[in-house]
């Protein structure tokens, strides 16, 4: 009898040994199974407004895209607005060089010139501009696949503030002729200029290759970063072609 159910104990045995092996073993408590967990990367739209103060179209597309920046549906994890003057009262020579990059034919920068990615999308004059054009074209871009990732912190003192990161290819494909630019912003205190960028620095990349990452810091002559009333949008972008993509933003707080 001892025998027997010895035997019996021993078939149990092996028929569990070979329903394991056979079966598919759950991953651990509190792990994700191949291919969950992983991070997804959002686009985020960047939208530049070239003005100058006294432009009477400026003042009709100015409270649009403001109300929209405003909007809690367009916060700043989807899309961020800066104000760049191209000439006159709160020009900067960085914000004139930059437009002059984007558009070398004088004739096109007369104001406003509204340009979402680079000029991915581009509207120059107030004509046909309304809340409703420009958030169908920003959902378009924020719906585009996002290549780059960007991480960045800041480090303030009362000299000058400094933006330190990486910026990783997340895409299948390397990537070249990039830059990573830092614009910082403010409120000037007036009607309009609510994002009016104060100062522009830039550095090249170069080429970036699939996974690849790139570490950059990058320092404004900005003090007392929150006192002053600023914030900071850090994008990557391609240089060479005639779009000048913006691929990537980030909002610094």
């Amino acid at each position: 009898m001892k025998k027997f159910l010895l035997i019996l104990l021993m078939i149990g045995l092996v028929v569990c040994l070979l329903v394991s092996c056979s079966g598919v073993t759950p991953p651990p408590d509190g792990e994700e199974g191949e291919g969950e967990g992983e991070e997804e990367v959002a686009r985020v739209v960047l939208i530049e407004l070239f003005n100058t103060d006294g432009c009477a179209e400026c003042a009709v597309v100015e409270p649009i895209l403001e109300e929209i920046a405003a909007d809690p549906d367009y916060n700043r994890d989807k899309l961020v607005f800066v104000e760049e003057a191209g000439w006159g009262a709160y020009s900067i020579q960085e914000t004139s060089n930059r437009y002059k990059w984007y558009l070398p034919n004088e004739s096109d920068r007369s104001t406003p010139n509204i340009l979402i990615n680079g000029l991915n999308k581009r509207y120059h004059g107030s004509a046909g501009v309304t809340k409703t054009v420009l958030t169908s074209q920003i959902d378009a871009q924020s719906n585009l696949e996002a290549k780059i990732k960007i991480t960045a912190t800041r480090n303030t003192d009362a000299a000058s503030s400094i933006i330190s990161g990486n910026v990783t290819n997340i895409s299948a494909s390397d990537l070249s002729n990039l830059v990573v630019t830092l614009m910082t912003y403010k409120d000037r205190g007036q009607e309009g200029f609510k994002y009016s960028v104060t100062n522009i620095v830039t550095e090249a990349i170069g080429s970036l290759t699939s996974s690849g990452t790139y570490t950059f810091s990058l320092t404004v002559d900005e003090p007392y970063w929150v006192g002053n009333g600023l914030h900071g949008a850090v994008l990557v972008q391609e240089t060479a072609t005639s779009k000048k993509e913006v691929l990537q933003v980030l909002y610094v707080e």
